[in-house]
């Protein structure tokens, strides 16, 4: 069934699994494929990778350090087997498609407030 006339349909997925994220992303951007699990995962994996190079070059003890090789050994601190995604992976994923930011959320009074930064 499609809108008609002066009918406006908003877009809503549904959740399935803990993909929260991904639906949430596609209900932002009102597009059923705007935002895969294949791709926030490929984004998930392009972190990890940045985060791991940034360990392994600082000054604090690099590869051998005990950070790293926690890190190296929890997997990916930006998906879960669940697939519940990192807010840097929907992050990016926003600004990388839109070219929008999403910056950090602060408290007020006992409330989060998210504010989106179009650019």
């Amino acid at each position: 069934m499609r809108p008609t006339g002066d009918e406006i349909w908003i877009y809503h997925e549904r959740q399935v699994a803990a993909l929260c994220g991904q639906h949430a992303l596609n209900n932002l951007s009102q597009n059923p494929s705007a935002f895969s699990v294949g791709g926030l995962a490929s984004i998930a994996e392009d972190l990890d990778g940045w985060e791991l190079n940034y360990m392994a070059q600082n000054d604090e003890g690099g590869t051998r350090s005990k950070d790293y090789l926690q890190r190296l050994a929890e997997g990916s601190g930006n998906v879960d087997a669940a697939g519940n995604f990192s807010i840097q992976v929907l992050r990016a994923a926003l600004e990388n498609r839109y070219g929008l930011g999403l910056p950090n959320t602060r408290p007020f009074s006992d409330k989060l407030i998210l504010v989106l930064d179009v650019k």
